[in-house]
């Protein structure tokens, strides 16, 4: 027997998982992962903008340019909004054309494994080293590096509703896809207002430490630099001469 409350308030039908989609979100994630391990450093580079103290966030994008720029700045940003337009679209007009679904649809897929991507190739050649070796800029380098990483979270978020693996149903989905959109353009705006700040500004100077951060990019072993061979260097003898 059916309660007025049952038939007054239905319970929202629960929401299929997309196997195609699923599908392509594993294999995409998959082969961003192999991708991100194989491409090498990205961090490293030339640029025009070489003797400027800058945070690790310009340095990265000003250097192989445009290609950088096109993968670490235009490509996450161009998909988010894909993603924020076609959702307005779609709440104020439920009748919109078909294509704006399938629009944000096929953003919200690409939308992880770019940051699965992403995440890992910086995570290997900017975080783990510029840790390790104590290079950080002061707090506008890693509030910069951390809110653009934490993107990643609500990116990929979007993309397991689209796989029909969060959300029980349309309106839980809607729900957490207006909130992820919403939390990545406030870490996305963090970091680029954090990454051009100059880190100078928050106290860090360039004279401390052993971080050569007058140079752009993430990742610096002077070790490494071709003309810097230190072999016939002969360190003077610290015992006093007799």
């Amino acid at each position: 027997m059916t309660s007025p409350v049952d038939t007054a308030f239905p319970s929202p039908a629960p929401r299929s998982r997309d196997r195609g989609g699923l599908i392509l979100l594993g294999g995409g994630s998959l082969l961003a992962l192999v991708l991100a391990v194989v491409a090498g450093d990205l961090t490293t580079g030339s640029s025009a903008m070489d003797g400027m103290s800058m945070t690790h966030y310009m340095g990265l994008l000003s250097v192989r340019q445009p290609w950088n720029l096109l993968l670490f700045m235009a490509l996450p940003v161009v998909l988010a909004e894909i993603l924020a337009i076609s959702e307005m679209v779609l709440l104020l007009n439920p009748g919109a054309p078909g294509w704006v679904g399938n629009l944000s649809r096929w953003a919200g897929l690409l939308a992880g494994p770019v940051w699965v991507f992403i995440t890992v190739n910086l995570l290997i050649h900017a975080v783990y080293p510029l840790t390790v070796h104590g290079q950080w800029r002061g707090a506008a380098d890693v509030i910069a590096v951390s809110a653009y990483l934490l993107g990643a979270l609500p990116m990929l978020g979007i993309s397991l509703l689209e796989a029909g693996l969060l959300g029980r149903s349309d309106a839980d989905r809607k729900r957490l896809h207006v909130t992820f959109v919403a939390i990545f353009l406030v870490v996305a705006h963090v970091a680029m207002i954090m990454g051009m700040l100059d880190p100078t500004v928050l106290g860090w100077s360039a004279n401390s430490g052993m971080d050569h951060s007058n140079m752009p990019g993430m990742n610096h072993d002077m070790g490494n630099m071709p003309g810097m061979d230190h072999s016939g260097m002969t360190m003077p003898s610290a015992s006093p001469t007799r």
